[in-house]
């Protein structure tokens, strides 16, 4: 019987420590961290990094094997001859004294410098070579300490120019304790000194040494770093093991990372602290990171560099800057704020069209080909419960239910709800759905391409909505209990208090519509249309009032969808990002921020309980964890790095002189702050010369031949992201007249002036007649620069023209030619009395074509079907590209069965024509909608809009046929 409790016992013991380690070293949930990587192309001429540190100016630095980089904002710059540094020089360490200077270890010798210039540490002119792989500790009274030979030193100045270089340790001290002679890891915490002495660990203050051996839970090991986190806990890494002391505690406990292997051991890098408090620490194959109760574990999965990695450092902004092996240096934007969900964490397919989360807790994510779910806490994302067949695709839009069940609508009409249990089919619509909402008591509103559908709660089916127009609709926000918005092709649609408003728009307008709204209870109104832009409506009774946001972003992005937080926040999602305003500021998020990608999808935007903030992409969803981080202050200086004519470097104030071939002024200058956001971009201008404001990209501005007179240099950085510039750097310096206007040249001038006074009246003539030849040269040559210059002028203004009016991809008149051209027949009595056709044409499956051949080959097809239709018009015949594969005949002079005979013989040509090899499958057909008027007077939108419902008949009735509409007369 003992034996028996013995075995149990010991079971129980081992399933507890089994649990134990689930719960030190549990895995991180598997999410996707956006990394950006610098190399060669940055300006790193070295991958490997072997140390990293952001100086109190913000400037980023970084040393190689190749030399000591400084981080411009986008670029980095080598430290070259001009800096004190030779080409080539192997960086071990740097380290910032409190005055701001640098320390710089390199296989060549000590340096140190402001960060703009630097010199050797040369003691008795011999250079100082630490000892690879340790650390520079910078004093508060401005010496060093380094290790060289596994002795401790310490460097200072001298006070007369050269320096004092003496052993740390007395000799005595040193015999006595030899670890002292053996020493790797270098670390101050509260005036003691703490270091790896051979295999050991030693704390030092003044001539007491303690050595923290097994007793206080330090085993034998080659320590590499030594640091102390906010908390005050001691934190010991060597390359085997980890340790640290809490505060307050006295021993040492294990802090070992289980699970994956930690024996590389790197130079000088142990552990380091997150914003949030966290302690990362790096693995043979990533990152571990100690939450306070167990360790995360990030790798390649997460999107973390495939090489050891070298070096850690945490910016001002809080983003993760790592240091590697051959990969340059890799930015983790959005550290803590941002995480991200794709096909490595099991996602299905992409883009991403809409986002929920169920009454279960479970995130739902509908795609493109499905759609994926994740459990509360899951490491990976699994295929979603919606059964379906044929499966559902193309999930435009998804809503959870107030009956708890998951309402999903797809593309081809098909209404799926999903109680936790079963997959029910609702209803199959006859129009293609754009978007689903529930509104505020419970019904369903459901957006197709031909008009509204809605389902109260308890009903079976949805039904058309009574007295909502017929136009594709895309989007529904509602503002107030009752009062809903439809964002759609014939503009702003509002059912209020049961009456359907197609509002009248004022102002900004757009003619195609809109694909995104968002309302407030206010009577404002925000924008997203089928061009660039976001609009800005107020609503007054029937009228809406549109005024297009102006920004550098918003203007040049299509907005995919429009949404209000509970915040009442503003987000837009396009084509280059998010941007969100707050109701003071924009800010722009991209991949430069932590998103996963920059082109987001409509619907692809969720609100969680908890504010977070879920955006789909075309590869995957980013989760914004923290969106009050989007708007943290992030302050952005420009800092003159050097002012320079050849090799002399001006200071402040300096007088030069830029006569004869001297060099010219170049100004070089530096964004500092971090790396997060667009890519620097400045404005700066030179006052005294009387030219304005100029913006660059550029780091440098060249100047040359200045007459005299005294400048101002001014420069400011431009943060596209946060709409805002940094303050002014300058830099003033004076230009001395050349040396013919100083006195003793003006007296020679003098002399020679009055020679030639007194020659002058031989020489008149003879001078006039020369001049007049000059003239006479100069004006020919004038007249041959005027000639070329009006000739390419003529040349230019022709090829705006055809770009202003002509599709580049098919040759024919774009949509607003077209459109003017309709306009313009229609206007003039005389051609609309002898009769206007007007047709619109639509490739039949045009999207299998670039779905199975590719876009270029959907391209070709386009583009050989307009030569077809071109090779069949009449010399009065106009044809255009409205849209797409959609295309506008205007055909005037003509009757209505004559346009139906050449709109079919079109249709016959282009079905005939042959695409590919003889054994493809591609065969072509258009699909046609006839309108035509007479001599009554009508407008474009008008006729456009009932060849438009001809064609959509044309489609419905099977396609490669032609409709005719009603006449408009």
């Amino acid at each position: 019987m003992p034996f028996f409790r013995l075995r149990h016992a010991r079971f129980v013991w081992l399933a507890v420590l089994a649990l134990c380690g689930w719960l030190v070293c549990a895995p991180v949930p598997a999410q996707q961290f956006p990394v950006q990587y610098y190399g060669r192309k940055s300006g790193l001429e070295s991958q490997t990094v072997n140390a990293m540190l952001q100086d109190r100016r913000g400037f980023i630095w970084v040393g190689t094997e190749m030399g000591l980089y400084r981080f411009d904002g986008a670029q980095f710059h080598r430290m070259a001859r001009a800096e004190g540094f030779a080409s080539g020089e192997f960086v071990n360490a740097i380290a910032e004294a409190p005055d701001g200077r640098l320390w710089v270890a390199t296989q060549s010798g000590l340096r140190v410098g402001d960060g703009l210039d630097f010199r050797p540490v040369a003691p008795g002119g011999a250079p100082l070579v630490p000892d690879a792989g340790r650390r520079l500790v910078a004093l508060p009274d401005g010496g060093v300490l380094l290790v060289r030979a596994g002795h401790l030193l310490e460097v200072r100045a001298d006070g007369e120019g050269g320096w004092r270089v003496g052993e740390r340790f007395s000799g005595a001290l040193r015999r006595a304790w030899p670890g002292l002679e053996d020493v790797s890891a270098v670390q101050v915490i509260d005036g003691a000194l703490w270091l790896g002495c051979g295999h050991q660990v030693c704390e030092v203050k003044g001539a007491d040494v303690r050595v923290h051996g097994p007793d206080d839970g330090v085993p034998a090991d080659v320590w590499s770093g030594i640091f102390r986190d906010s908390r005050g806990s001691v934190w010991l890494r060597g390359t085997h093991v980890l340790r640290v002391r809490p505060a307050g505690g006295g021993r040492f406990v294990r802090r070992d990372v289980p699970g994956t292997p930690t024996d590389i051991l790197t130079d000088d890098i142990g552990v380091i602290e997150d914003p949030q408090g966290h302690i990362l620490t790096r693995t043979d194959h990533g990152l571990a990171r100690w939450d306070g109760q167990r360790w995360q574990l990030f790798g390649p999965a997460n999107g973390l560099p495939d090489v050891g990695i070298t070096a850690l450092m945490f910016d001002r902004e809080g983003e993760l800057w790592l240091g590697t092996y051959g990969r340059g240096v890799a930015l983790w934007s959005g550290y803590g704020a941002i995480e991200g969900w794709s096909r490595a964490q099991g996602m299905d397919t992409a883009p991403n069209w809409s986002i929920a989360r169920d009454a279960r807790g479970r995130m739902w994510f509908a795609n493109e080909m499905g759609g994926n779910v994740r459990d509360p806490g899951a490491p990976r994302l699994a295929p979603w419960p919606l059964d379906a067949s044929p499966p559902a695709r193309q999930n435009l839009s998804m809503q959870a239910g107030p009956d708890g069940a998951m309402w999903v609508a797809s593309y081809d009409g098909r209404l799926f709800r999903y109680d936790g249990r079963a997959t029910r089919l609702v209803a199959t619509l006859p129009h293609f759905i754009k978007a689903i909402r529930f509104d505020r008591s419970g019904r369903l509103w459901i957006a197709t391409i031909k008009g509204v559908f809605s389902m109260s709660p308890g009903d079976d089916r949805p039904q058309p909505a009574e007295g909502a127009p017929a136009t594709q609709c895309s989007d529904i926000a509602e503002s107030a209990p009752g009062t809903l918005w439809f964002a759609c092709n014939a503009g702003l649609l509002r059912l209020a208090q049961g009456r359907w408003t197609l509002l009248a728009a004022h102002g900004d307008t757009v003619p195609g519509g809109y694909i995104g709204v968002a309302a407030t209870a206010d009577g404002t109104v925000w924008l997203g249309a089928n061009e660039p832009g976001l609009f800005r409506g107020e609503v007054h009774g029937d009228s809406v009032r549109l005024r297009r946001v102006a920004d550098r972003w918003l203007d040049n992005t299509l907005a995919y969808f429009v949404r209000r937080d509970r915040r009442n926040w503003l987000w837009v999602g396009g084509s280059a990002g998010v941007d969100v305003f707050d109701g003071r500021r924009w800010v722009h998020v991209s991949q430069d921020a932590g998103l996963l990608w920059d082109e987001s999808d409509q619907n692809a935007f969720f609100e969680d309980a908890d504010g977070s903030v879920w955006i789909g992409s075309a590869i995957g969803v980013s989760h914004i964890r923290i969106p009050q981080a989007l708007f943290r202050e992030r302050p952005r200086r420009v800092v003159l790095t050097a002012v320079s004519m050849g090799e002399h470097r001006l200071v402040a104030g300096e007088s030069i002189s830029m006569d004869g071939r001297r060099a010219p002024l170049v100004f070089r200058f530096a964004r500092v702050g971090g790396a997060s956001g667009s890519p620097p971009r400045y404005r700066y201008r030179l006052r005294g010369t009387g030219a304005g404001v100029v913006e660059t990209h550029a780091n440098e501005v060249v100047v040359s031949a200045l007459p005299a007179g005294d400048y101002r240099f001014e420069i400011q950085a431009i943060d596209d992201d946060l709409r805002t510039l940094s303050p002014v750097a300058d830099f003033s310096f004076s230009v001395r007249p050349p040396w013919w206007w100083r006195w003793w040249a003006l007296s020679s001038w003098a002399l020679v002036v009055a020679v030639l006074i007194a020659l002058a009246w031989r020489w008149r003539v003879r001078a006039l007649l020369r001049r007049t030849r000059w003239l006479d040269t100069m004006v020919r040559q004038r007249t041959r620069e005027l000639r070329r210059e009006k000739g390419e002028l003529e040349q230019a203004r022709a090829r705006l023209y055809v770009q202003a009016r002509f599709d580049e991809l098919t040759g024919l008149l774009n949509r607003r030619a077209i459109l003017e051209q309709l306009a313009s027949v229609l206007a003039d009595d005389a051609r609309r009395s002898r009769g206007v056709a007007v047709a619109l044409l639509d490739l039949d499956h045009f999207k299998q074509v670039n779905d199975s051949y590719g876009h270029p080959v959907g391209d070709q097809v386009l583009h050989g079907v307009a030569q077809c239709l071109l090779r069949h018009l009449r010399s009065t015949d106009s044809l255009g590209r409205y849209g797409g594969e959609e295309l506008l005949l205007v055909m005037e002079g003509i009757g209505v069965r004559e346009a139906q005979l050449r709109l079919d013989a079109m249709r016959e040509a282009v079905a005939a024509l042959p695409w590919g090899p003889e054994n493809a499958s591609l065969h072509v057909t258009i699909s046609l909608g006839l309108a035509w008027v007479g001599a009554a007077p009508v407008e474009a939108r008008s006729i456009v809009r009932a060849a438009d419902e001809a064609l959509y008949k044309a489609k419905q009735s099977g396609r490669n046929r032609l409709s005719i509409a009603a006449s408009i007369d």
